[in-house]
This record gives C-alpha cells, structure tokens and sequence, in this order.
C-alpha cells in the first residue's frame, strides 16, 4: 500500500509524493483457512452472493508482493467483506497485513469500507481506520480490485495517513483518480486467494475490463 505526501493536505508518501511503505492486511484467521481451502476467498462466506442479490459486493482475501523501491519482496495480504445498502452507501470491513521481505511484520489491522463503486467485474473502495484503532493518525486506503474470473485477480492500492485531517471517505480509483500531481499505482497480481465481485447491474461481457498481462 502506497503513503501519498501532500503536506498541506495529509497525503503522505515516498519518492518525493509516492512511496510504497503500506499498512498491510489480514482477514480474520477463519478467512485466512477459507483461503487455504479454496483459491476464491468468497467461498469462505457461503451465503455471500445469495445476500448481494440487487447490491453491489466485493469480498476475499488476497496475497501480493510488491516490487517496488524500499518494498522489493514485501507480502501484503488484503480482506476485505463490503457490500452497498440499499440507499447507496456501503458499509464493511478491510482487513491488512503486511511483513518485510525477511517474514518480519510490519503492520496490521483493520479499517471500516466506507465507499464502494462497482461496474462489472471491477470494485473501487475506500477504507478508513478508526481513530485510536492504530498509532497511525488518519489513515486511509483506496483499493481497487480487477476479479479476473478463471484467471489471476489484480489489485491497486494507494494510501493517505498522518495528515492533519481525516483523509478522504469517497471512492478514489488509484490508478485514475489520485490527486493532481501523483502518479497513478502500478497493478499486482493475486498470487494467493482470491477475490468475487459482483455489481448490483451487470453490464455486457463487452465492458468488463481485463485483467493486464
């Protein structure tokens, strides 16, 4: 997960306004067995897509590895359970954990969804820890998850903290939508688990976007 630096604003980050130093994730331990069990952590919740009927969904757990500077080899792992209301908003949970190259923790925690927009097979969501849950003061995430269907499940992730402020509550795309002057966040693949999207109205085969190479 990337920190964004903009002092004045409560973005913070590395390489001048981008550095990939996250707060990562974890499920709770009976999702991290549902991963074990199965490559589609939405298995995990059995009744999940019955309970998506006419709701947007994202749910799973997820292992990546970053490869970027100061982070080569960091495993990330990211749960997430997010669903829309029926009047719009979202409500959930975001679950992180993150260990150094060496298998050393880094961090971990949770952070409440309180944003999700999702059109086909793609869900952007925003995810924000709650005050005192960490020693880390305002701190946001703004993922977004590619579902690949039969083929590896992509992710985004960008991340606002120690601002001064709360840090934005709405959905951000990292890769299109961060604030003006920051670079857009790289795609990794999912190399464990796995995540289900599911939009409340389905668009045609035609508009779903794919995963990249």
């Amino acid at each position: 997960m990337v920190m964004l630096k903009h002092v004045s604003d409560g973005w913070s980050g590395g390489n001048d306004v981008f550095r990939s130093r996250l707060r990562a994730t974890t499920l709770a331990a009976v999702a991290v067995v549902g991963v074990a069990a199965a490559p589609a952590v939405a298995q995990a919740h059995p009744g999940a897509r019955g309970a998506a009927a006419g709701r947007s969904m994202v749910v799973g757990l997820g292992h990546f590895v970053y490869d970027e500077p100061n982070t080569v080899g960091h495993r990330i792992w990211f749960g997430v359970y997010a669903v829309t209301a029926s009047d719009g908003s979202a409500h959930g949970q975001f679950r992180y954990r993150h260990e150094q190259a060496d298998g050393t923790l880094a961090a971990q925690g949770w952070a409440d969804v309180t944003c999700l927009r999702v059109t086909g097979n793609v869900a952007v969501f925003t995810a924000i820890v709650p005050e005192g849950q960490s020693s880390v003061k305002n701190h946001g995430f703004y993922v977004k998850i590619i579902d690949g269907g039969r083929g590896p499940d992509q992710i985004v992730d960008a991340q606002a903290t120690n601002g001064s402020e709360r840090p934005p509550t709405g959905c951000i795309d990292p890769e299109t939508e961060l604030p003006p002057g920051l670079p857009s966040r790289p795609r990794y693949p999912i190399l464990v688990g796995g995540y289900a999207v599911h939009a409340a109205k389905v668009p045609p085969l035609e508009g779903r976007e794919r995963p990249q190479p």
